[in-house]
């Protein structure tokens, strides 16, 4: 087992995480391209399983964003949270891919360690989660001083502001070691059952981690919309 050792390479003198770049680039060319496909030719009557696939979806992350975001303001932030909801699910799914089976190819990559790449998910490192907990930091940050101007900047100088600027580096850090650390705990619960036992148990294994992975994309999101409606709170506050 090699979690947590990635394909390593420089870049403008920087080292850098080769993988999970690519993983993750591949990961959003996925999702442009299903996305697209999946939206054409939508119907208002007699649509398929494919468009009731989409719209539910969207009703999913439309009934987030509508519950949590106060003023009528959600439908704006729809696809920033439907885009980190959906990367965060294939993110976790692809690292419970068997992709132990590419080590039978010669081709296949290997590690700094000189150990087989072993596929694991982009989430499992520890600069993509915290990349988008960075995302989730700017949105709210943003709304709050797009819809509340100085007034919202001026929270973080009252008395108490010390508690807003404790939650800049409590909330964003908390997203992304909660992520972080499940992606990891689930595939080392499915690696580990995998050399345990063999067929039965680790297809339900499995299944649960494909829906630990739908949990995990949902909280993130959720609590990334709750941060932002509270910014819009405080917004309407001071107005």
């Amino acid at each position: 087992m090699a979690l947590g050792v990635h394909i390593t390479d420089t870049l403008f003198g920087l080292r850098i995480h080769l993988d999970t770049i690519i993983y993750s680039w591949i990961i959003m060319l996925i999702i442009l391209v299903s996305t697209f496909l999946m939206t054409r030719n939508l119907k208002i009557e007699g649509y398929s399983l494919r468009q009731a696939f989409v719209e539910g979806i969207w009703s999913l992350i439309n009934n987030l964003t509508s519950s949590q975001i106060p003023a009528g303001k959600g439908k704006a932030f729809i696809p920033l949270i439907g885009g980190i909801f959906v990367f965060t699910v294939i993110a976790y799914w692809a690292g419970l891919m068997p992709w132990k089976v590419g080590e039978a190819f010669i081709w296949w990559p290997k590690l700094d360690n000189g150990l087989h790449w072993e596929g694991s998910s982009p989430a499992a490192d520890i600069n993509v989660t915290c990349g988008m907990a960075l995302i989730s930091l700017i949105a709210y940050i943003g709304t709050g001083i797009k819809y509340g101007g100085f007034g919202y900047i001026a929270n973080y100088f009252k008395p108490l502001g010390f508690v807003e600027w404790l939650d800049l580096i409590v909330r964003p850090l908390t997203l992304a070691l909660r992520l972080f650390a499940n992606t990891i705990a689930g595939e080392i619960l499915v690696i580990s059952i995998l050399g345990l036992v063999v067929l039965f148990i680790p297809m339900l294994a499995v299944a649960f981690e494909l829906f630990i992975g739908i949990i995990q994309a949902l909280v993130f999101s959720l609590l990334t919309t709750v941060y932002i409606g509270t910014a819009l709170a405080h917004c309407e506050q001071e107005h």
